[in-house]
C-alpha cells in the first residue's frame, strides 16, 4: 500500500517540486492559480484534498447588502453541493466564516501520475465553483422550487 509521505515524495518528483507534509501531515501546492491542500486521514488509507473557494462577507447586521451577499453565496454553495452534480462527488462545507471544497481520495493503487492529474481536475473544480460562488446573485427572495431534479430519485 501506498503511503501518503511516499505519495508525496513521488508526486514531488513527477512534478519536479518539493512537496513535504509540514508537523501537522497538511502539505499544500498551487496548481493553475488554485491552493490545494493535502490532508491525511487517520487511517491512514486516504488523503482528503482541499481548497478554500469563498470568504463569506461579514455578518453585519448593520449592512443590509453584505447580509443580502452572505445568503446568497451560502444558498449558492448549498445549491451547487446538492447531489454531489456540480462538484463531480466533492463537498463543500463551512469552516468559520471559509467555503471549503474537498474531495477524498484512496491511496489505495494511487501513483503518482494518478495524484498530477487528479489535482488539475480539482483545481479547475475548485476553480469553477469559486467563479460560481463569486457571481451569486443578492436576491434573499426564496420560494419553493419551480421543479425537482426528478432524474436523481430511484425506487
Amino acid at each position: 500500500m501506498t503511503t501518503y509521505e511516499a505519495l508525496l515524495g513521488e508526486l514531488g518528483k513527477e512534478l519536479g517540486l518539493d512537496i513535504a507534509p509540514g508537523s501537522d501531515g497538511i502539505a499544500q501546492i498551487i496548481v493553475e492559480n488554485v491552493i490545494v491542500l493535502f490532508k491525511p486521514e487517520a487511517n491512514g488509507e486516504s488523503v482528503t484534498l482541499f481548497s478554500v473557494v469563498a470568504t463569506l462577507p461579514s455578518r453585519s447586521s448593520d449592512d443590509m447588502k453584505k447580509g443580502a451577499a452572505r445568503e446568497a453565496t451560502i444558498r449558492t454553495a448549498l445549491s451547487l453541493n446538492l447531489f454531489g452534480n456540480d462538484t463531480l462527488g466533492g463537498h463543500l462545507g463551512l469552516f468559520v466564516d471559509t467555503l471549503v471544497f474537498s474531495r477524498n481520495l484512496s491511496l489505495a493503487g494511487l501513483s503518482a501520475e494518478a495524484l498530477a492529474d487528479q489535482l488539475v481536475v480539482f483545481a479547475r473544480l475548485a476553480d469553477g465553483i469559486a467563479d460560481k460562488l463569486k457571481a451569486a446573485p443578492e436576491s434573499t427572495e426564496a420560494g419553493p422550487p419551480t421543479s425537482f431534479p426528478i432524474d436523481f430519485i430511484r425506487a
